[in-house]
């Protein structure tokens, strides 16, 4: 496993993602599920492919949260968080 450094200088998905433990995403999920009659499991996966192909579809949105984020960090002159969000992108393609 690598350092959470390398693909998240100074913590902040984590953060995000702690916060994000505060909610529960599950009854509306259940509700959405409920109403187009699929199964739970099969929308929780839908969203989570949704989400891990963000990167692609960001590239053909306006504005790409991932390369907004990439000049902010290049214009603050923060070299480790530039590489960890080019990290993030390329993340799966050296495989």
């Amino acid at each position: 496993m690598s350092d959470p450094e390398t693909f998240d200088p100074g913590g902040r998905f984590r953060a995000e993602v702690a916060a994000s433990r505060l909610t529960d995403p599950m009854p509306g999920i259940a509700v959405l599920a409920g109403e187009l009659g699929l199964p739970v499991d099969d929308v929780v996966h839908h969203a989570l492919v949704r989400w891990s192909s963000a990167g692609a579809e960001a590239l053909m949105a306006a504005p790409p949260e991932m390369l907004v984020a990439l000049r902010d960090a290049a214009d603050a002159g923060d070299v480790d968080r530039v590489r960890g969000i080019v990290d993030a992108l390329l993340a799966g393609w050296d495989s």
